[in-house]
């Protein structure tokens, strides 16, 4: 066997790709464990460069045999008999770690016939898949066709359960806020369930927002029930309203403005947003901020990236959900530190950061580089007092998004108290909080090394109304510098 050769390596493998690459933190460390423990043996590397494999000690008598095939470097495919449902699991990462820790253990093998099977399914997918692309491309440039009957029925079941959600909510209201006890919860709690029935689960995930905020009140503060009030209420007059007009002209453009399809509980096909103009080609992305939280209404962990397009200024945000249920299963995102140039990104209906979509296979990443980040200051806000008036008039709309982010061109900080304080050119000023207290404040991160004199710096900013003071403040998400984009959020 010929030992490796790194001249020709195919294969890209670095620790922070490999943290990419693992669903989750805990399967990374397992897997860093397994090299560690020097588990792995008959290690192989293909001719080519594009594959290893190897065997891992388990448990039982036999070892596990795994490998990582990089024929596509952009969309690596991994393999193990064990039964883990993870992809990639333990096994796979480990063997990535040793490959990245010493890659002379691998020596030249020729490839399985298992794998060079598994591989020949897989083109002919790929091809398979090239043709449906295409395929979205021609349904999307013919005239939608509607089953008028099928759609009519659907909106009457969804009028029902508008009504049913408008009753719950006249309960809700009557009962008295400070009246809900437990118990009452609870009761809620099954009558809320029922609406997932009715084909609106953007209510029904609205509804379990508001009894989360009724769980979670203190000290008789109702300022987040009546947020969540305000919007259900906002939220079935206008569903109700909006599927009565798409009632009586079925075959009518559906609202792209706003997220109103969502909020009901629609979920977009691609082809959808295509036939609609919500698709750019060739775009340029970069990661401003990054984030993962837990959003109990749904059920759900929730990965939010901010990017912003390069070409457009535009700022937009990604959201992989996580179910519980299945999140041990679901690979978990992580920040992206390169520029992602996509074939093909697709937009949802949205307001000032609308969601996006692409698929694994449309992208390549390059590094950042400073004209990027030249490019980044040059979309971000100078003149604040514009940038306010236009977020004011976004979360005036109990519907629009209560925490736009947008780019602002720093010209001066300072500190008022304990409050960090930012200002334009103008001299108009703007001060600085989290949204909310968690295990780590980018507020808090930014007030230790930003400058007095910001010139030249850009600021991420997620816009905030606190309806008890009436101060419309920023939370920093990441600071760009000429250098680096600087993420509060670790």
């Amino acid at each position: 066997m010929k030992p490796y050769n790194s001249q020709y390596n195919m294969i890209e493998v670095t620790q922070q790709k490999i943290e990419e690459l693992a669903p989750n933190a805990e399967a990374a460390k397992k897997g860093r464990d397994l090299q560690k423990k020097g588990k792995f043996t008959n290690l192989k590397i293909n001719a080519e460069k594009n594959l290893i494999w190897g065997e891992c000690a388990g448990s039982g008598k036999n070892p596990y045999y795994c490998s990582a095939d990089y024929i596509d470097s952009h969309n690596p495919v991994f393999r193990c008999n064990c039964p883990s449902r993870q992809f990639p699991c333990k096994h796979a990462i480990g063997l990535l770690y040793c490959f990245e820790a010493d890659k002379s253990q691998f020596s030249e093998g020729e490839v399985p016939e298992d794998i060079t099977t598994k591989r020949e399914k897989i083109e002919k997918r790929q091809e398979k898949k090239t043709q449906e692309k295409e395929s979205i491309k021609e349904k999307a440039e013919k005239p939608k066709k509607v089953n008028r009957v099928a759609f009519v029925k659907k909106v009457d079941t969804q009028l029902i359960g508008i009504d049913t959600a408008q009753k719950l909510l006249r309960d809700i209201v009557s009962t008295g806020l400070s009246s809900i006890d437990a118990k009452l919860r609870a009761t809620l709690r099954t009558q809320i369930k029922e609406l997932g029935n009715y084909y609106i689960s953007g209510i029904q995930t609205a509804f379990n927002n508001l009894l989360l905020s009724l769980e979670e009140v203190e000290e008789e503060e109702y300022t987040e029930v009546v947020n969540n009030l305000n919007y259900l209420s906002t939220l079935l007059k206008k569903a109700s309203e909006y599927l009565k007009a798409r009632k009586e002209d079925p075959e009518g453009l559906p609202e792209l403005s706003s997220a109103i399809e969502e909020q009901i509980g629609y979920v977009w096909k691609l082809v959808e947003l295509m036939q609609y103009g919500l698709y750019e080609e060739n775009a340029s992305l970069v990661q401003l901020s990054f984030n993962s939280y837990d959003n109990e209404a749904r059920k759900e962990y929730v990965d939010e990236g901010l990017w912003l397009n390069l070409t457009t200024g535009k700022i937009f945000k990604t959201m992989n959900y996580r179910p519980y249920k299945a999140a041990k299963y679901i690979k978990e995102e992580n920040t992206m530190f390169g520029v992602l140039q996509l074939k093909d990104l697709y937009i949802y209906p949205g307001d000032t950061n609308p969601r996006i979509r692409w698929e694994a296979d449309s992208i390549t990443e390059r590094p950042l580089q400073k004209t990027d980040l030249t490019t980044i200051k040059q979309w971000a806000s100078t003149q604040f007092a514009d940038t306010i008036k236009n977020v004011k008039n976004t979360i005036k709309n109990p519907l629009m998004d209560k925490h736009p982010v947008v780019l602002l061109a720093l010209h001066k900080a300072y500190r008022v108290g304990e409050d960090l304080v930012v200002e334009d050119a103008n001299g108009f000023a703007i001060t600085l909080k989290d949204i909310r207290e968690g295990a780590v404040s980018p507020t808090g991160n930014l007030k230790v090394f930003l400058p007095s004199n910001a010139e030249g710096l850009t600021l991420t900013a997620m816009m905030h109304n606190d309806v008890a003071s009436g101060l419309l403040s920023a939370q920093p998400m990441s600071l760009i510098t000429p250098d680096k984009i600087i993420r509060l959020l670790y």
